[in-house]
């Protein structure tokens, strides 16, 4: 199964940076990486059962203790 993951990220790779490069969109490219290997880790990480946290409550911790925020 971690062989399918990784055809799946590397066929979409395969199908987007080419185009990037092509038109030498240099920031689109780093921004597309940037977000590439956050999603090809988290999905790895899932796949073989390590559980990650919800985002929601780092956000909850930053609009209530950093900014004062109270909703």
């Amino acid at each position: 199964m971690i062989i399918l993951l990784i055809a799946v990220f590397v066929c979409i790779a395969l199908l987007d940076v080419p185009k990037l490069i092509k038109t030498k969109e240099w920031k689109y490219l780093a921004v597309f990486s940037i977000f590439f290997v956050i999603a090809f880790t988290m999905s790895l990480l899932l796949f073989v059962g390590v559980k990650i946290p919800s985002p929601i409550l780092a956000i909850q911790y930053f609009l209530k203790d950093v900014l004062n925020l109270h909703y």
